[in-house]
């Protein structure tokens, strides 16, 4: 994730544009911007010629399509990044939940072991007498790790983005919350290797993770395939694309009706260009 659009818009002199939009019932700083435009511009009308009313024109232009690029650049942003963690996740969810990890330590072809050798562990000891114990597993296992971790990895980077772009929306945040809510499992998961910390995201114990695919595989895909952890993931994931294109604010919703072209014809404005021949073809001729 590059950046979070808060972030993005802050880097630009629009940082105004997510002054607590959602939640204030005021107007916000990128509201207020646009109207002193139409402000100043009508005060020019009254009291100018018609050549400095066009150069007012020209400068509501400029300033509207400046927020708007900034908006535009945010919203896009916001889009491919929120696209990309969803696709990710639902990939790696899948994943998990089809792995079988039963086979991890299912006897080997012409083998008379009962088992395959899953985790190994070597102690070495060195001319001090310190010893030193290293754990190696197969790859049946490994690729059984991997299938969770990424899973873990895809789930806790879905869960940041949302979380670091709650402010963008009220619907975001209510995803973010939705996403960070994994402690009424906290217990199910921690027995298969699994932890869920404070901030909703998830950290996985290998070590248990692999004894626990060992003594207990049936039960390492229930709480990490179809009952567990890839489920809610899938689930999740459905409920946050079924949302998408009402989860970034709308360019008025943001700054406000004076963001419209059709303001200069209502109210005291379009009393005050009466002096301006022409100036509703010149207007729809600029924008």
């Amino acid at each position: 994730m590059a950046m979070n659009i808060s972030s993005l818009f802050s880097a630009t002199q629009y940082s105004y544009l997510f002054n607590n939009s959602t939640a204030n019932k005021n107007q916000t700083a990128g509201q207020k911007s646009i109207n002193s435009l139409w402000s100043n511009y009508s005060a020019n009308v009254s009291n100018n010629s018609a050549m400095t009313a066009l150069a007012g024109l020209s400068e509501i232009k400029a300033g509207v399509a400046s927020v708007m690029e900034s908006y535009d650049t945010a919203k896009t942003t916001f889009y491919d990044e929120f696209d990309e963690a969803m696709e990710d996740l639902s990939k790696s969810a899948k994943a998990a939940k089809e792995f079988d990890f039963a086979a991890v330590t299912a006897k080997p072809e012409n083998s008379d072991t009962e088992v395959a050798d899953a985790i190994t562990k070597t102690t070495t000891t060195d001319e001090n007498g310190k010893t030193t114990t290293t754990t190696t597993y197969s790859d049946k296992m490994k690729d059984a790790l991997k299938a969770v971790q990424n899973l873990v990895d895809d789930y806790n980077s879905a869960t940041k983005f949302l979380s670091d772009n709650s402010s963008v929306s009220n619907r975001v945040s209510q995803l973010a919350k939705t996403f960070s809510d994994s402690t009424y499992r906290a217990a199910d998961y921690s027995s298969i290797g699994i932890n869920v910390k404070s901030d909703g995201t998830l950290e996985v114990d290998e070590e248990k993770l692999a004894n626990t695919i060992v003594n207990d595989p049936n039960k390492v895909s229930r709480l990490v395939g179809s009952d567990g952890l890839a489920a809610k993931a899938e689930s999740h994931v459905s409920s946050a694309n079924s949302r998408r294109d009402s989860l970034f604010p709308s360019a008025k919703s943001m700054l406000g009706d004076q963001l419209s072209t059709a303001a200069l014809y209502t109210g005291g404005t379009y009393a005050k260009m009466a002096s301006i021949a022409n100036v509703g073809n010149l207007v729809n001729m600029m924008f």
